[in-house]
Protein backbone atom coordinates (compact mmCIF):
# COMPACT_ATOMS: atom_id res chain seq x y z
CA UNK A 1 0.00 0.00 0.00
CA UNK A 2 2.90 2.30 0.77
CA UNK A 3 4.11 1.94 -2.83
CA UNK A 4 0.79 3.32 -4.08
CA UNK A 5 1.13 6.33 -1.75
CA UNK A 6 4.64 7.05 -3.01
CA UNK A 7 3.58 6.76 -6.66
CA UNK A 8 0.54 9.01 -6.38
CA UNK A 9 2.33 11.60 -4.24
CA UNK A 10 5.34 11.53 -6.59
CA UNK A 11 3.10 12.42 -9.55
CA UNK A 12 1.44 15.18 -7.58
CA UNK A 13 4.81 16.56 -6.49
CA UNK A 14 5.93 16.67 -10.12
CA UNK A 15 2.91 18.78 -11.05
CA UNK A 16 3.28 21.02 -8.00
CA UNK A 17 6.99 21.57 -8.70
CA UNK A 18 6.27 22.46 -12.31
CA UNK A 19 3.65 24.96 -11.21
CA UNK A 20 5.98 26.54 -8.63
CA UNK A 21 8.71 26.89 -11.24
CA UNK A 22 6.31 28.39 -13.76
CA UNK A 23 5.17 30.95 -11.18
CA UNK A 24 8.79 31.90 -10.44
CA UNK A 25 9.49 32.35 -14.14
CA UNK A 26 6.29 34.32 -14.58
CA UNK A 27 7.19 36.66 -11.72
CA UNK A 28 10.70 37.05 -13.11
CA UNK A 29 9.41 37.72 -16.61
CA UNK A 30 11.86 35.36 -18.33
CA UNK A 31 12.87 31.72 -18.41
CA UNK A 32 15.44 30.67 -15.88
CA UNK A 33 18.81 29.68 -17.37
CA UNK A 34 19.22 26.45 -15.35
CA UNK A 35 15.56 25.48 -15.25
CA UNK A 36 16.14 21.74 -14.79
CA UNK A 37 18.48 22.25 -11.84
CA UNK A 38 16.00 24.55 -10.11
CA UNK A 39 13.19 22.09 -10.85
CA UNK A 40 15.26 19.30 -9.32
CA UNK A 41 15.92 21.36 -6.18
CA UNK A 42 12.21 22.10 -5.78
CA UNK A 43 11.00 18.53 -6.30
CA UNK A 44 13.82 17.10 -4.19
CA UNK A 45 13.03 19.28 -1.20
CA UNK A 46 9.29 18.64 -1.47
CA UNK A 47 9.73 14.89 -1.88
CA UNK A 48 12.12 14.50 1.05
CA UNK A 49 9.66 16.10 3.43
CA UNK A 50 6.58 14.44 2.00
CA UNK A 51 8.07 10.94 1.76
CA UNK A 52 9.38 11.20 5.32
CA UNK A 53 5.89 12.14 6.45
CA UNK A 54 4.40 9.16 4.59
CA UNK A 55 6.98 6.87 6.17
CA UNK A 56 6.19 8.29 9.62
CA UNK A 57 2.42 8.07 9.18
CA UNK A 58 2.31 4.56 7.75
CA UNK A 59 4.88 3.31 10.28
CA UNK A 60 5.57 0.14 8.30
CA UNK A 61 9.32 -0.29 7.66
CA UNK A 62 8.99 -4.07 7.12
CA UNK A 63 6.63 -3.61 4.16
CA UNK A 64 9.12 -1.35 2.38
CA UNK A 65 11.80 -4.04 2.44
CA UNK A 66 13.62 -2.62 5.41
CA UNK A 67 14.41 -5.00 8.19
CA UNK A 68 14.88 -3.98 11.76
CA UNK A 69 18.47 -3.15 12.53
CA UNK A 70 20.62 -5.97 13.80
CA UNK A 71 23.91 -5.64 15.62
CA UNK A 72 26.95 -5.79 13.35
CA UNK A 73 28.71 -8.32 15.53
CA UNK A 74 27.06 -11.36 17.04
CA UNK A 75 26.56 -11.31 20.75
CA UNK A 76 29.17 -13.12 22.80
CA UNK A 77 27.88 -16.23 24.53
CA UNK A 78 27.08 -15.66 28.18
CA UNK A 79 29.33 -17.59 30.58
CA UNK A 80 27.55 -20.22 32.60
CA UNK A 81 27.76 -19.75 36.34
CA UNK A 82 29.84 -22.35 38.20
CA UNK A 83 27.93 -25.19 39.77
CA UNK A 84 27.76 -25.08 43.54
CA UNK A 85 29.09 -28.21 45.36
Amino acid sequence: MELIYFTVIGGALYLISERILSRIEQARGALLPYRSVIFFAIIFSLSMGTFSAIRFLTDAPEEAGMEKSRPLQPEAPQPTPPKSP
